[in-house]
């Protein structure tokens, strides 16, 4: 069962019905502190049988009870026991008036007394202290064959707080037993050791020395399992006074023992979040989970932040995740269609479910503060000419790794636009500063000024240790859209709005001007690369040049309400080719983290 919705109603910042959208894999809730991301948070948590709906969540201003309802998708596993359920609760009261499954064995919809759909299911929590219940009210109260259905493919909702901060690497028996130390209850877990009793372990004799060593080899064994960046490091647990520490035997460090605290934000927070997900398993048993992260990059260094997207998306192959972030660095432009912005009127909360359309959009991507912000903390950073090459650059890297033909994190990639010579000096020398160990790499139109630019920067590029590349010739950064009809698209808005903001009159025909334009350029001899097509094309409507950002910005938006790209299979050649160079140069890293984050089998 996947969650494909929530939707509340007068519960707490919320007054009247709110309905949000959950990706397959991961949802990203954004907007300002105090708006009611953590609000949304709650109502999930809700879904866990344990947790009904308290007197102190209900809207202060609403009259009627808090209702929460959740949408699920269901396998083909699960609408056919799905189907059988509904057929057999229903036929004692209703004759069935169609049957649950087809000869293929596929379910599909069963009619008794009404349509009730098998491919998904809805649960509501309506009231203060009540239990979930089935939206079909044919079958509700809950049975016992519908309690076992839900016991055994409902979720649970697990929430996580707090996961900034150094590894702890000891931890004393009152501790072990505190949320606070659910990390090291983990390596516990790991260790074939319950760390809710194991009390007597921490007073160090001759007994609880072996089995702590016994512990610890069979954590060694689990961990090193796990541990996907190298198998040189060797784990290992020891009393230490009162306290039992967690060491990692690193035989490249010879002096002293070392410590999963000491390394880098990308690993420690791999490593954190593996230990407390197995804790919170092994304690709450299931079959499938959703996770909640309130604000989980909020003690990380930028840098940290980014990694962290990495470890996320790497545990979204096997379960939900939903975390709410305040933070630039916390946004994924790989996945932009994954976020919601959440924000607050005197209505109470509210949501844009594509934010990237709207004030985020124009706050984050076209107008380049994250642009910007990235450029700040990435070691790898791109050169381009133009003010709109960052906004197609990044878009072609999403529509590739939507198609599989790449895996490359743009989130780790910083772009700045140079336009002229002496901007393209300063910013090499910056970025190439002695002992800031960048990747830095310099992208030119395929045109004669490209060419003139790579010319007149490749001595200074050779002396720096930056790379060079050219576009294929007479290409700009246009050519390489892999959506051409929403290019064509993006030029009518973007030449329409600039006509409209001088007086000038929309023709008529621009539609058909346009495609001519477009049809007669590609069929001649002395072809215009697609950026100068723009500017030609937009100064003979306009008497001047209309905006290349803003036609970037029209095509991208254009681009992301496409679900299933089919570019031609030249268009792919020449994208993959460009996104494949651009990679290897500056050693782009994989979407997902390195380290693979498993589920082990629960006992």
């Amino acid at each position: 069962m996947f969650l494909t919705s929530v939707e509340t109603t007068d519960f707490l910042s919320v007054k009247d019905t709110l309905k949000i959208a959950i990706d397959r894999k991961i949802t990203v809730l954004l907007g300002s502190n105090d708006h009611g991301k953590s609000n949304i948070l709650r109502a999930l948590q809700h879904l866990n049988n344990d947790q009904p709906i308290t007197a102190d969540e209900a809207n202060w201003d609403a009259a009627a009870p808090p209702t929460i309802k959740y949408t699920f998708s269901l396998t083909k596993e699960e609408q056919r026991d799905w189907a059988e359920i509904v057929v057999k609760e229903l036929s004692a009261t209703s004759p069935a008036e169609g049957d649950a499954s087809t000869d293929s064995g596929e379910a599909k919809t069963v009619s008794v007394r009404s349509p009730i759909p098998t491919t998904q299911l809805k649960l509501t929590l309506s009231g203060i202290g009540t239990q979930l219940q089935l939206e079909e009210a044919h079958i509700n109260p809950l049975s016992e064959p519908v309690t076992a259905f839900l016991a055994k493919y409902k979720p649970r909702v697990e929430m996580f707080k707090n996961l900034g901060g150094s590894l702890q690497d000891s931890v004393s028996s009152s501790e072990l037993v505190k949320d606070d130390f659910e990390f090291m209850q983990g390596l516990f877990f790991y260790a074939g050791v319950d760390p809710m009793n194991c009390g007597d372990l921490f007073t160090q004799n001759d007994t609880t020395t072996r089995a702590l060593d016994n512990a610890s080899k069979q954590l060694d064994t689990n961990l090193r399992r796990l541990w996907g960046q190298g198998t040189e490091l060797h784990f290992l647990l020891r009393h230490h006074g009162s306290a039992i520490e967690f060491l990692a035997d690193d035989p490249a460090v010879v002096k002293r023992v070392a410590r999963m605290s000491k390394r880098s934000d990308g690993v420690t927070q791999f490593f954190r979040i593996s230990m407390v997900l197995h804790a919170r398993r092994m304690k709450n048993p299931a079959n499938s989970y959703i996770y909640l992260f309130d604000e989980p990059g909020v003690f990380l260094h930028p840098q940290g932040q980014k990694d962290l997207l990495q470890v996320l998306q790497q545990l979204g192959e096997q379960s939900q995740i939903i975390y709410t972030t305040h933070s630039l660095f916390m946004l994924n432009q790989n996945f932009p269609e994954r976020h919601r912005l959440v924000y607050k009127d005197k209505e109470g909360t509210k949501i844009d479910q594509k934010p990237y359309q709207a004030n985020w959009k124009l706050a984050t991507d076209a107008l380049g503060v994250f642009l910007t912000s990235n450029i700040l903390f990435s070691s790898k950073v791109l050169l381009v000419e133009g003010d709109s090459d960052p906004i197609y650059v990044y878009e072609l890297i999403r529509q590739l790794n939507q198609l599989g033909q790449i895996d490359a994190d743009s989130n780790a990639l910083g772009i700045f636009s140079f336009s002229d010579y002496k901007n393209l000096r300063f910013l090499l020398q910056v970025f190439t500063k002695e002992g800031q160990n960048n990747k830095v790499l310099v992208l030119v139109d395929g045109d004669s000024q490209g060419n003139i630019t790579l010319e007149k920067v490749k001595p200074l590029c050779e002396r720096l240790g930056a790379g060079t590349y050219s576009l294929d010739k007479g290409k700009s950064v246009e050519d390489y859209c892999l959506l051409k009809d929403k290019l064509l698209e993006a030029v009518v808005s973007t030449m329409q709005v600039a006509l409209k903001a001088e007086g000038i009159t929309i023709p008529a025909t621009l539609q058909s001007d346009l495609t001519d334009s477009w049809n007669a350029n590609i069929n001649a001899q002395q072809k215009e690369s697609a950026g100068r097509w723009f500017k030609r094309f937009s100064k003979s409507l306009l008497g001047d040049e209309a905006s290349k950002v803003g036609l970037a910005r029209n095509y991208v938006l254009l681009a992301r309400e496409v679900k299933d790209i089919a570019p031609k299979q030249e268009d792919l050649l020449h994208a993959k080719s460009l996104c494949q160079e651009i990679i290897s140069r500056l050693e782009l890293p994989s979407i997902r983290a390195k380290e693979t984050i498993t589920v082990p089998v629960q006992p």
